[in-house]
């Protein structure tokens, strides 16, 4: 503040009011602290959007690996009968123990429809692909519903990371998540006694 009031007592040789050099300083400081600040919000929301492009590409990477893997299974094995590999009792265990860090990636998905859609096409490839009352309320077999449940999560993860909508998802897959969920619907139902 007593630097306001020395310019003011000071006699001037220029034509500029003595008040103009303060107030000049002041604005200038104003607009280059707002630069400063609108760069770093900017700066900011760049690197947000880059950490959020990174989690859903690594969320993508992990669940296109489990779900390859899961392919490969249904491809050489009879998954729903016969013995289940290793240590599990019941294929949904084995199976899900080898999609089970792809339904916590799918969480990192900003976009709400693809984690419905990849989920469900997750729940069809662990729980639906081998129920027998879907299989024959669908008309589908084991590997028919798999491979449109594995082909639609991929087509899905694929057209998020190329930044286009979701594809349509073909009948089949209607068909066999529609029956799923149903089924699922009444299994809660009959536990809750309604």
């Amino acid at each position: 503040m007593d630097w306001i009031i020395a310019a003011a007592q000071q006699t001037s040789t220029s034509s500029a009011p003595v008040w103009l050099a303060p107030l000049l300083g002041g604005v200038g400081a104003l607009v280059g602290g707002s630069l400063t600040s609108a760069v770093a919000w900017r700066v900011l929301s760049d690197t947000k959007k880059a950490r959020r492009r990174a989690e859903e590409k690594e969320a993508t990477e992990i669940i296109t690996a489990a779900l390859l893997e899961v392919r490969q299974i249904y491809r050489s094995t009879d998954v729903g009968s016969g013995p289940v590999p290793g240590e599990f009792s019941y294929w949904p265990d084995y199976l899900l123990s080898k999609l089970d860090k792809s339904e916590a990636a799918v969480m990192r998905f900003r976009s709400e429809a693809l984690r419905k859609r990849v989920t469900s096409s997750l729940d069809l490839l662990i729980w639906g692909a081998h129920d027998s009352r879907l299989l024959y309320e669908t008309r589908s077999g084991a590997r028919a519903v798999a491979y449109e449940a594995h082909r639609d999560a991929m087509a899905c993860l694929g057209a998020h990371m190329r930044g286009e909508q979701l594809p349509e998802a073909t009948k089949a897959w209607k068909d066999a998540d529609g029956q799923l969920r149903w089924q699922a619907e009444q299994e809660r139902r009959a536990e809750e006694g309604e």
